[in-house]
């Protein structure tokens, strides 16, 4: 999976930690005391400072130096790693199907 571009990871960041916020919020005004467990609120605070925290952009995949490989190749078919196809043994007449469908 390619890695976020640092303006939109620090967006999605900041978005996760606003909701974060605002439903632990609603969760202690609702059930909880606010004078007590207020330091709950400051889980989404920190979320957001390394939301917000300064990220290098990730590094540029090498050029190759020479166009050797955009030439095709000569001499017969291309080289592969590829298995041959295979195709399913013929099964002699009087063996049983034990297939469970």
């Amino acid at each position: 999976m390619p890695r976020r571009d640092p303006r939109e990871a620090r967006a999605l960041g900041l978005w996760t930690a606003g909701w974060l916020f605002g439903l632990l919020l609603a969760g202690l005004l609702w059930i909880g005391d606010l004078s007590v467990q207020w330091p709950v609120l400051l889980v989404p605070v920190l979320w957001a400072l390394v939301a917000l925290r300064p990220r290098r952009r990730p590094p540029r995949a090498p050029q190759p130096e020479d166009d050797r490989w955009d030439v095709p190749y000569e001499g017969g078919p291309p080289p592969t790693w590829e298995l041959p196809a295979s195709r399913p043994l013929p099964r002699p007449p009087d063996a049983r199907d034990h297939r469970p469908y």
